[in-house]
């Protein structure tokens, strides 16, 4: 196979222990070529410019514009391009979150080789690819309650940052009552925002107390 004719793939993600793992997942296939990396969506957005990629995997978790909102981006300015969203999050809400927004696909960073090279084929062949458990979740989901009634995994940390939110903690008093930075209080938020489908954290504190979770 020629240079020309393999897939070109970019991968997202600000954990480099991360990038080199999936580097090294890729690097002797003979098919699939890794043409760059980038750990935010600035970066990202700059690079596709000047490079050509066919499929990018995309971490949901990155710092200030999440892959979540990343990933519209990307599809909305570049059509031909297919994006195979790979996170440590399994639920449901997120990996609706991603098709919605244009994903082709959602894998988990437990993924094997075989599995990856099988989902890189698959999206730049214009397929879906979902890793089993992500199918086996999907299914539940539209087996089980109606999505407002859905309650959704909260972690005991993300619960307790979403109960000083709703007793109107700002960011820094949250950080220094809790003894974490800023950003991981940010990156917390975020997460709820997603877990709940809230626009706001008006919204997420009225979803909240409506759901149960905070009363």
């Amino acid at each position: 196979m020629s240079e020309k004719s393999k897939i070109s793939v970019f991968i997202v993600d600000d954990h480099e222990m991360v990038v080199n793992g999936l580097r090294s997942m890729l690097e002797d296939e003979e098919g699939i070529e890794v043409v760059g990396q980038a750990s935010t969506a600035e970066e990202t957005l700059n690079a596709l410019e000047h490079v050509d990629v066919d499929v990018v995997l995309m971490d949901i978790h990155l710092p200030k514009t999440d892959g979540i909102e990343l990933c519209c981006l990307v599809t909305k300015a570049y059509q031909k391009l297919s994006v195979l969203a790979i996170s440590s999050f399994s639920e449901v809400i997120f990996v609706k979150q991603m098709i919605q927004n244009g994903a082709k696909g959602y894998l988990l960073k437990n993924t094997s080789t075989d599995e990856l090279i099988e989902a890189i084929n698959a999206v730049y062949n214009g397929e879906e690819f979902f890793s089993s458990s992500i199918k086996e979740n999907l299914v539940s989901a539209s087996l089980g309650r109606k999505t407002d009634s859905f309650i959704p995994k909260i972690t005991k940390r993300e619960k307790e940052v979403l109960k000083l939110i709703t007793d109107e903690f700002t960011t820094k008093e949250i950080s220094e009552k809790l003894f974490i930075s800023v950003a991981t209080v940010e990156t917390h938020r975020l997460h709820l925002l997603h877990k709940l489908n809230a626009k706001n954290t008006a919204g997420l504190v009225k979803i909240a107390i409506q759901k149960g979770i905070i009363k």
